[in-house]
C-alpha cells in the first residue's frame, strides 16, 4: 500500500476517534444538564463547601468547580450567590420539617410532642451545623424567595400545632410557641458555639428538656 494512502487512512481514523469522543462528551453533558439533576448536584457541592469554608468564602465559580461543571453552569438555576444561599436555606428548612414531623410518631399528648420536637431540633442542629448556619446566619432578602418562606413556615408549624393543643395556657398559643422555640434555639446556638459549660450532647439534651419543662409550667394556668 502506498505510504500516502496509509497516512490518509490513519488521519481518517484519528478524525473518527475525535468525533466519537466529542459525541460522548456532548451526550454526557446533555444527560447531566437535561435530566434535571444539575441543581441537586450544585446544592450538594455547595453544602460540602459550607462545612469546610463557611458562608462568606465560597463563590458560584468555586461551587461549579467542586461540582465538576462549567463555571457558567450554576447560572442556569441561580442568578447570584444570594439565590444559591436562599436555595440552601430553603432545602435545609425542608429537611428540618421532615425531621420534626417524624419525631413525634403516634404520641397524642401535646406536651410530650413538644419535648420530642425540641429534642429533634437539637439533634438536627448538632448533626447538620452547616445547614443550621445557612438557615439562620445567612444574609438574603427573605421576602423575595417565596419557597424559602413556605419551607420556614412549614417547619415552624410542626411546633406551633402541638402548642395549639395544650390547654389552659396563660399566653396566646402563637406567643407560647415562639417562647418555647426561642428557648430551645438559644440553647442550640450557644451549644454549637461552645459557649456553655454543660455543652456536651447529653448535657444539651438535659438543658433542652429542662427549658421546655420550665416554660410549660410557667405558661400554664394554676389549677
Amino acid at each position: 500500500m502506498p505510504s500516502n494512502v496509509a497516512c490518509v487512512n490513519i488521519n481518517v481514523a484519528a478524525v473518527n476517534i475525535l468525533r466519537y469522543i466529542g459525541s460522548v462528551a456532548k451526550v454526557s453533558s446533555t444527560e447531566r444538564y437535561h435530566h434535571g439533576n444539575l441543581k441537586a448536584v450544585l446544592l450538594k457541592a455547595a453544602f460540602k463547601m459550607l462545612g469546610k469554608v463557611g458562608l462568606e468564602a465560597f463563590t458560584l465559580r468555586e461551587v461549579a468547580l467542586r461540582a465538576g461543571v462549567s463555571h457558567n453552569a450554576p447560572y442556569r438555576h441561580f442568578k447570584s450567590k444570594e439565590d444559591l444561599i436562599a436555595a440552601l436555606a430553603t432545602e435545609s428548612f425542608r429537611q428540618l420539617h421532615k425531621v420534626l414531623e417524624g419525631s413525634t410518631g403516634d404520641i397524642s399528648d401535646p406536651a410530650a410532642r413538644v419535648h420530642l420536637i425540641a429534642r429533634a431540633y437539637l439533634e438536627f442542629a448538632l448533626e447538620n451545623p452547616a445547614r443550621f448556619d445557612v438557615m439562620f446566619h445567612s444574609s438574603f432578602t427573605r421576602e423575595q424567595y417565596p419557597e424559602y418562606i413556605a419551607a420556614y413556615t412549614d417547619a415552624w408549624a410542626v411546633l406551633s400545632k402541638s402548642v395549639d393543643d395544650i390547654q389552659n395556657l396563660i399566653l396566646p398559643q402563637a406567643m407560647a410557641g415562639e417562647l418555647l422555640w426561642a428557648g430551645v434555639h438559644g440553647i442550640v446556638e450557644l451549644g454549637l458555639a461552645r459557649r456553655l459549660r454543660h455543652g456536651l450532647r447529653p448535657e444539651l439534651e438535659v438543658l433542652v428538656d429542662a427549658s421546655v419543662d420550665s416554660l410549660l409550667v410557667g405558661m400554664l394556668r394554676p389549677c
